[in-house]
């Protein structure tokens, strides 16, 4: 299955690339969230991919999955055809696409790509995590002030407000701070050791699904931001090295 999911989030990336620096027809699907041709056109291709192997496969794709329900003995797998679509619109070269699969409850295999980049991140459950056949280490960190902190800005006004008083709190304790406008290239980062911290108060599962396994099998630490055990379809993210974890949750998130 990790096979299929790399192969899928190559093929998107050459969609990906083609489109970039086109015109775009722009749907706007609410407050700060748009959509583009080319994240329906990269999603098909995904779904199209994963059904030629499992055409009894349940898919949960972010631009066409309007309700969906896990069932613990049945493969579910989680598709962001284009994850930073804002940058993608604009020119701006941050953006990629993921696909995992989760069953039993846990996410089992996923892979992220960077395709102006050549990144391919994979992950399978209990194989360790990888960036183009490297093996991943989160990294060393153990002091704030010496971090790099990510973070993305919710869609939601007061989820922004809320994101921007935790920053508020953290920002003069690390090192730096960056937003990238992809949750899933941040989890990648946290796992590949660029950074050492990323939260984000609101997400879905298709953000996290793959990003959360390549950190984990990284060897960092994924919670939820009251330190809780994460839920795939719960709001709140944080990602860490796992040395850094507690030291970020003491500044009180919700606060």
């Amino acid at each position: 299955m990790l096979d299929v999911a790399i192969r899928a989030v190559r093929e998107v990336g050459e969609i990906l690339l083609d489109g970039l620096g086109d015109p775009h027809d722009i749907r706007v699907k609410g407050v700060r969230d748009i959509a583009t041709e080319v994240d329906l056109r990269a999603e098909r291709t995904a779904i199209e991919i994963i059904q030629k192997d499992y055409p009894q496969a349940r898919i949960v794709a972010e631009e066409s999955s309007d309700e969906y329900v896990e069932e613990e003995d049945v493969p579910t797998w989680y598709i962001d055809p284009l994850d930073g679509t804002t940058n993608y619109a604009r020119g701006m070269p941050t953006f990629s696409c993921s696909v995992a699969m989760v069953q039993a409850g846990e996410v089992q295999c996923g892979a992220v790509y960077d395709p102006q980049l050549d990144h391919l991140f994979y992950a399978q459950r209990g194989e360790g995590s990888f960036l183009n056949g490297q093996r991943l280490q989160v990294s060393s960190c153990d002091t704030l002030m010496e971090s790099i902190l990510l973070l993305d800005w919710p869609r939601d006004q007061s989820y922004r407000e809320q994101s921007a008083r935790f920053l508020c709190k953290l920002a003069p304790r690390a090192g730096t701070v960056r937003s990238r406008g992809s949750a899933a290239l941040s989890f990648c980062y946290v796992a590949v050791g660029w950074a050492d911290v990323y939260y984000q108060f609101t997400l879905h599962p298709w953000d996290v699904a793959a990003g959360l396994l390549i950190v984990e099998e990284a060897g960092g630490t994924v919670t939820d931001l009251r330190g809780q055990a994460y839920d795939l379809h719960g709001l709140s993210w944080l990602a860490s090295n796992g040395l850094l974890h507690e030291d970020v949750l003491a500044f009180e998130p919700y606060g």
